[in-house]
């Protein structure tokens, strides 16, 4: 129990550095949504979020294809040269 605090996802989420998609529902309780919107808070990347209030630890299959679409346009971005 005293390392739990460790392997809590904010800490890890601080560290990314990419854009993101993220998607959740208000419904989980394996993952408390209140954590997630910390987690997703900490992201100072690009971010893109999908909030399904009914849904639990799934996704609806519309939520599947928004992030499938999401993924389409990250490939089709212009990259920043390298530096």
């Amino acid at each position: 129990m005293k390392t739990i605090g460790y392997y809590d996802v904010v800490n890890f989420a601080k560290q990314i550095t990419v854009p993101g998609f993220y998607s959740w529902g208000y419904n989980d309780n394996t993952c408390p949504p209140t954590s997630v919107f910390s987690a997703v808070n900490s992201i100072k990347a690009g971010k893109t979020i999908s909030i399904t209030p009914i849904s639990g630890h799934w996704r609806f299959e519309e939520t599947n294809q928004e992030s499938l679409e999401w993924i389409k346009k990250q490939l089709n971005r212009p990259t920043d040269p390298i530096k």
